[in-house]
């Protein structure tokens, strides 16, 4: 398809893939003892076709640019992995009152920062107790 000016359009395309694994267990190993593991991985890539300006009609009577176009189309990648885990150790003192440990991390990797790099790591611990009643 040409435009006014001679030059054709170039309909590009957005790729992109995303994986992840989850696995989680929780035990009972005695009547007043519950243990959980929960583990889930992710990971993510995405980015645009190289793409070209096939327009050699233009280029003939327009004066070039000092801009490098080559790698726009690298501005948008996105390749990321996530780990996140968590684990929780209950203990039932009696049947009415239970004490809690609960431990969350998540571990995020930006493998191809282009304004700045998110890669980093949280995590944090929770005690509770509860009485019903």
């Amino acid at each position: 398809m040409g435009g006014q000016d001679g030059f054709s359009r170039n309909v590009l395309k957005y790729n992109e893939t995303s994986n992840s694994l989850l696995a989680g267990v929780k035990i009972h190993p005695s009547k007043r003892w519950d243990l959980g593991l929960n583990v889930t991985y992710t990971a993510s890539e995405g980015g645009l076709d190289p793409f070209e300006l096939p327009a050699d009609d233009y280029v003939a009577i327009t004066p070039t640019t000092s801009y490098d176009f080559s790698l726009t189309n690298t501005y948008s990648n996105i390749d990321v992995d996530r780990l996140n885990a968590d684990a929780m150790l209950k203990y039932k003192v009696t049947d009415d009152l239970w004490l809690r440990l609960w431990y969350q991390i998540a571990d995020f990797s930006d493998n191809d920062p282009y304004l700045y790099d998110t890669t980093g790591t949280v995590q944090w611990a929770t005690i509770t107790a509860g009485w019903s009643f």
